[in-house]
């Protein structure tokens, strides 16, 4: 599949963004990636872009320019960005008034969680864009397995895969490549228009069960522990995060202590036309083969 019209890419530079480029692109999408910096552009055109345009989600020209001739655009926030509900609104208004055929706005899985700002942050974009008259596809993402990624060569040195919430709550994790190989697949597919997709990874999976399979694999006894989050607070202060973020963090770690995350994989698995990746084939192939 081939068009010369671009799908736009917001957020492209991130973790997730650039994911999505390179998705896109392996299935012959025409892709404009929105970036903030000029030195990010390079990687980008690599990973598959076919331009990159310099802007600011902040910049309503910028944005204005970027959504210029588009046939779709994939709207995905910084994580945790306090302003991301006034964002999003003028991302699905700038849509509109460009003719844009479809917003799709990466959200997060349950995002009616109201206890947890950016969770509830989404929630309030999502309505805006459902009512805004714009054509759309809503996708919410699970907790990725890749949290994992940052912290794993301290869990083989400690044996201890500490977050800060409960070991013993579960989680629907799913592997960050699904997501973006989703995102492709809804974004160059017809019959997506007006859908709302919750993407849940295939397991439920507490921190005391990744554990159990970081042992096995690794041969390592591996335990799972809650860090407070006093201590996490504490860490995150001294390696200098931003109060907005710091605040965010601790009233979602609050609700996972008491909830979880989970939710069922069937879109995915329907959206994907497989089985999601397992976490045990996540780390095989992202931890013990680098």
């Amino acid at each position: 599949m081939t068009t010369h019209s671009p799908i736009l890419v917001t957020g492209a530079s991130g973790k997730t963004g650039s994911k999505v480029v390179a998705a896109l692109s392996a299935r012959g999408a025409c892709v404009r990636a929105f970036i903030r910096r000029e030195d990010a552009a390079p990687a980008l055109v690599k990973l598959g872009a076919s331009e990159t345009v310099l802007g600011d989600l902040y910049d309503d020209e910028s944005l204005k320019t970027a959504l210029a001739g588009c046939r779709s655009v994939i709207h995905i926030c910084p994580p945790m960005n306090p302003d991301e509900t006034s964002i999003a609104k003028s991302i699905t208004d700038y849509c509109l008034a460009a003719g844009v055929g479809r917003l799709i706005l990466y959200s997060v899985l349950h995002p009616l969680m109201e206890d947890v700002p950016h969770h509830d942050h989404k929630m309030h974009a999502e309505r805006y864009l459902v009512n805004s008259g714009q054509n759309y596809t809503i996708l919410q993402p699970s907790r990725y397995m890749q949290h994992l990624v940052p912290i794993w060569n301290m869990v083989l040195e400690t044996g201890i895969h500490a977050m800060p919430f409960s070991a013993k709550m579960k989680f629907s994790v799913a592997d960050l490549h699904d997501l973006a190989e989703a995102t492709a697949v809804v974004a160059i597919e017809e019959g997506h228009d007006n859908a709302t997709y919750q993407l849940a990874g295939p397991e439920q999976l507490s921190q005391t069960d990744m554990a159990e399979i970081l042992s096995s694999l690794t041969g390592k006894d591996i335990i799972a522990q809650a860090k407070s989050l006093e201590q996490f607070e504490a860490d995150a202060r001294s390696g200098g995060m931003p109060e907005a973020r710091l605040q965010t963090m601790l009233k979602m770690n609050a609700h996972y202590d008491s909830h979880g995350l989970v939710g069922n994989p069937n879109v995915l698995r329907w959206i994907l036309g497989r089985e999601p990746t397992h976490f045990r084939e996540f780390v095989t192939r992202d931890l013990l083969t680098s």
